[in-house]
């Protein structure tokens, strides 16, 4: 297909989080994909970046992809010479000028220009040489791939670059250990699934605190439970019926009058959103993992909820427990098997967290495929991608009317 034919519902469009060295979510590096090829470029690239930036900004919405954080955007040769980015909102966006982007005095004087008006400039994939040293005087960022590197490697890339005010990003950080190591070095900022994955082991024992947490949240979430039971479990519960009344009573909820109980905050604003809110405090409950892990969880649960009843199954609510919980083996650091086994889950939800097999695990094995860019994985839904992809924006926007309780 002439990538200049391509409309809107061609193109799938993703996110990766970036993070700071807290391990908050600084912003999102907005990824795309012609739904057509098994490649994520185009045949023109120019054209390709505009109009994926155009869709994302005008015709999607920023916020909808990212929220109120940072858009990572990668900007090949011909945008920058066109002075197309001079359309984005220079406080929205991080202009990421491709590393196979050479420093032409015409490709400096654009970027000097972005730079003077106030745009982040970030160098992606960069790899030191002589010759983008005028791309280093302009830069806010510098983007290293630090796969399969060695900490002799990292240290010496980053010496070649303390002569410069850049800070440095660590891409396709894969492990909480070399995290650590680039975080040692100096790196600033991360990006990868280094917190998707941590030191996961068979048979750890989870500690009786969380254990109780645990046991709580099963209970939660058991399908079958009434709201009586439900309040009555967030009420014995004195911290987690603080958080819940304090969040019920926010600005962002809205409510006309202020709520004193949980049974009179359930009844108005229903079993489903305080069994969700209940669920994200326990989770969220007594450590340090990224918050991001939270928002994962939201939109995996979302967009698992609407696939399951595009898909026509009973129960589409199982399908946003099952996304919801999805992150537990991450949160708790042990594996899933170990997780849920004294959880009151049927027997779906159970396979498809444990196996993703199953109709259910099948849902959850694309959610989790398209978080991670990994799109031609998306044929076993059988679905257009324009659906899938659109389920996911809208998984996205519900998410992030919940950082108020998880920030």
């Amino acid at each position: 297909m002439n990538a200049t034919l391509m409309h809107y519902g061609d193109v799938f469009v993703g996110r990766q989080p970036i993070l700071g060295p807290n391990l908050k979510t600084i912003g999102y590096e907005v990824l795309y994909r012609n739904c057509e090829v098994d490649s994520a470029t185009f045949s023109d690239e120019g054209i390709a970046t505009a109009h994926v930036l155009l869709n994302t900004y005008l015709d999607i919405g920023l916020e909808h992809v990212v929220g109120s954080h940072l858009a990572f955007l990668n900007i090949p040769k011909q945008f920058l010479l066109e002075k197309y980015c001079e359309a984005l909102p220079k406080n929205r966006v991080v202009l990421e000028i491709l590393e196979n982007v050479e420093p032409s005095p015409q490709v400096i004087e654009a970027v000097a220009s972005l730079s003077q008006q106030g745009y982040t400039i970030a160098l992606d994939d960069f790899v030191f040489h002589d010759r983008f040293r005028p791309f280093l005087e302009l830069a806010d960022i510098v983007k290293i791939d630090v796969l399969g590197k060695s900490e002799e490697q990292l240290q010496q890339e980053a010496r070649q670059l303390r002569d410069y005010r850049v800070r440095l990003l660590a891409e396709k950080v894969e492990s909480r250990e070399v995290y650590e190591t680039c975080k040692q070095i100096g790196f600033f900022y991360f990006q990868g699934f280094f917190f998707y994955h941590p030191d996961i082991v068979r048979g750890r024992e989870i500690p009786g605190n969380r254990g109780a947490l645990l046991e709580l949240l099963g209970k939660i979430q058991d399908p079958y439970i009434s709201l009586k039971h439900l309040v009555e479990f967030i009420r014995n519960d004195l911290s987690l019926s603080y958080k819940v009344l304090r969040y019920v009573n926010s600005a962002y909820v809205g409510l006309p009058k202020r709520v004193d109980c949980i049974e009179q905050a359930a009844c108005m604003v229903g079993i489903d959103r305080i069994r969700t809110w209940a669920t994200l405090i326990i989770m969220a409950t007594g450590k340090d993992q990224p918050t991001e892990l939270l928002v994962i969880a939201l939109v995996r649960a979302k967009m698992c909820e609407g696939l399951g009843h595009w898909l026509g199954a009973d129960s589409p609510e199982k399908y946003f427990t099952m996304g919801l919980l999805s992150v537990l083996d991450a949160l708790y650091e042990s594996s899933m098997e170990d997780i849920v086994k004294n959880l009151p889950l049927p027997d779906d939800i159970l396979e498809g967290l444990t196996s993703e097999t199953g109709r259910m695990g099948n849902v959850l094995h694309c959610v989790k495929a398209y978080e991670q860019g990994e799109w031609l994985e998306l044929k076993h839904l059988q679905l257009a991608p324009a659906t899938i992809r659109d389920f996911y924006l809208k998984a996205i926007d519900w998410a992030n009317h919940f950082s108020p309780i998880i920030a």
